[in-house]
């Protein structure tokens, strides 16, 4: 849909929050250019799972995933040819994302201050574990470092009886991106009136503290910290329940007020109306009972023909599917979640979409794969800053591309 057409992306990011962030602003139809170092590339070129468990930097899942609709170049700016190009292509720039340890760019001459001066109006975004100040900030970290030193660990996920456990998947590297892509956008809005651009100082761990809602605010209002193991012991709200052919989550949600009544009409289990399970807190008491009658009913269903049933007469329930379900959903079919996207490489491949249809379309739709290493290097430091084919042999025989 190209509703960014008329914004310039530089990516000069090396974690999956900064690649995130700018894939973001690239599926909305930013002009996004990925900055890679020579040879090596992205890490995230390295990390499995491969196309057919063969390592390849062209063949990386979670590099694919990141790095959808963006123009991809090569450039060293450790050394001073690719600082001056990479300079070159910041005074025709709207937006730079970078992921060095703070102070690294101003060792190297490209700090915020140098990126200003280039360019008035360049809104820079900074993705750090720690952010840009503080006792922390020179910390390396990561995405179970943040997890765990911003509370998560603590009382969000995992039960009471056992140690923390995080989450996977990246999930707040993920929300740190979704956090600067909002501060960008915030960022570009201003511009229009100011002229200017700023700099974003995006923290991981800080994107990590306002996650779980049930968490802080908690803590902060009435000075108990909550705990591991919300869904111990809690059958009607948490605990997963096998169906035949797979899990399900029960909830007391849209029973009116009277969740055991229908419940027990649902399941024809008139055993759930025993007094013993007719308050919360008398229902973790006697969970093991509860759990004896409920989980045999629930054993007789496929999930989503429970989902259906259930669902059908106001009840809640959620169905933990895996992901062969999720990709099979007839729902997500009907809304044309799901597109796919072929790779020179990698072959077509589905690719989630954004999460929201604009005027009832996907804005994912024509999508371009993921650039391979260096692929878009002689049209945009040839085409765009007009370098000759001679010129561009000699910093690729230099290692500057």
């Amino acid at each position: 849909m190209d509703i960014l057409s008329d914004i310039k992306v530089l990516e000069v990011a090396h974690s999956l929050s900064g690649a995130f962030c700018a894939k973001l602003l690239a599926d909305q139809g930013a002009n996004t250019v990925k900055v890679e170092p020579p040879d090596w590339g992205d890490p995230a070129r390295r990390e499995p799972p491969f196309i057919n468990g063969v390592p390849d930097p062209d063949g990386s899942t979670i590099f694919l995933a990141f790095n959808t609709n963006k123009k991809g170049i090569t450039l060293d700016i450790e050394q001073p040819q690719g600082r001056e190009l990479l300079l070159r292509l910041v005074a025709d720039a709207d937006v730079l994302i970078e992921s060095f340890p703070p102070g690294h760019l101003e060792s190297l001459g490209l700090g915020y201050q140098v990126l200003s001066e280039t360019n008035p109006r360049l809104v820079v975004s900074s993705i750090t574990y720690f952010g840009q100040t503080g006792p922390y900030s020179n910390y390396r970290g990561g995405d179970l470092v943040v997890q765990a030193l911003g509370g998560f660990l603590n009382a969000v996920t995992g039960s009471a009886d056992r140690p923390p456990m995080g989450t996977t998947l990246e999930q707040m590297e993920i929300t740190a991106a979704r956090n600067g892509a909002i501060a960008i956008m915030a960022a570009l809005l201003q511009r229009q009136q100011s002229g200017k651009g700023q700099h974003i100082d995006l923290s991981t761990m800080e994107a990590a503290v306002s996650t779980p809602s049930g968490l802080i605010h908690p803590y902060t209002f009435t000075g108990r910290s909550p705990k591991r193991g919300g869904s111990d012991g809690n059958v009607m709200d948490g605990m997963h329940l096998p169906t035949k052919d797979g899990e399900v989550t029960l909830t007391t949600a849209g029973t009116g007020g009277r969740p055991m009544e229908a419940w027990s009409e649902f399941l024809e289990e008139p055993g759930l109306l025993d007094p013993q399970f007719a308050t919360r807190p008398s229902r973790l008491e006697n969970w093991e009972e509860l759990h004896s009658l409920v989980a045999p009913k629930l054993a007789s269903w496929n999930n989503l023909d429970l989902m259906r049933e259930t669902m059908a007469r106001g009840l809640v329930i959620g169905l933990v599917q895996n992901p062969q379900q999720v990709v099979d959903s007839p729902h997500l079919a009907e809304r044309g979640y799901f597109v796919e996207i072929d790779h020179p490489e990698a072959g077509s491949l589905k690719y989630p979409s954004p999460g929201f249809l604009m005027d009832g379309e996907n804005p994912m739709e024509g999508s371009k794969s993921a650039p391979t290493l260096g692929e878009h290097n002689a049209e945009i430091l040839g085409g765009q800053l007009g370098l000759s084919a001679e010129e561009l042999g000699l910093l690729r025989a230099s290692q500057v591309i």
